[in-house]
């Protein structure tokens, strides 16, 4: 038996006993103008969509943002193993908590800054900012 096939039971109790919210990745595809305020706004496509698991990894920290100081968040958003489209950590990717007991956290674009890759993981692991400049959780 392969390593991959004794982690498969694992990965989906995880789902089940973990991911207790629930999130869109999305990944900027280009630019529209907008016919009502005539500014450019960003086309999403929507790369993944369901259960996850969003923590924070680090207390916020103050930095400069563009001419604004604002506050950064960082999580940890778990999906399942099966998650079946590529994430990258380039700029363009996003991961937004669509369900949470966390209404705060509902709604957030979180930035992936970072991908963990693992062939014995049992979840897929994005690290995530938060640079809307809120209190965050």
């Amino acid at each position: 038996m392969s390593i991959q096939d004794a982690l498969a039971s694992p990965r989906e109790l995880i789902v089940d006993a973990v991911m207790d919210e629930t999130c869109r990745v999305e990944h900027r595809t280009g630019t529209v103008l907008d016919p009502d305020t005539t500014a450019e706004v960003d086309v999403w496509e929507t790369v993944y969509e369901g259960p996850c698991k969003a923590k924070p990894l680090t207390g916020g920290h103050d930095t400069q943002w563009g001419e604004a100081e604002v506050v950064l968040h960082r999580y940890t958003v778990k999906l399942p193993y099966s998650a079946a489209t590529p994430i990258e950590a380039t700029p363009g990717y996003r991961a937004i908590v669509t369900a949470s007991a966390d209404s705060w956290l509902i709604g957030r674009p979180l930035e992936v800054v970072d991908v963990v890759y693992s062939a014995t993981a049992v979840t897929r692991r994005l690290i995530v900012e938060d640079r809307s400049g809120g209190s965050g959780g």
